[in-house]
């Protein structure tokens, strides 16, 4: 059991440095992000959302 719970602190600790090298690309201005998309031979992932619900 310790063995276990010691490994998976070492996995969240270490999960920062495993993603290095891939940042975020995030866009604000969709007509860019649909050009980046259509460039890179992309698909796009949306989020709405709203806080005056």
């Amino acid at each position: 059991m310790l063995k276990s719970v010691t490994l998976g602190v070492a996995l969240l600790a270490s999960a920062p440095l495993l993603g290095q090298g891939y940042g975020p690309n995030w866009f604000e201005d969709f007509d860019a992000a649909v050009a980046a998309a259509k460039e890179q031979n992309k698909d796009l992932l949306v989020d709405f959302t709203g806080s005056d619900w």
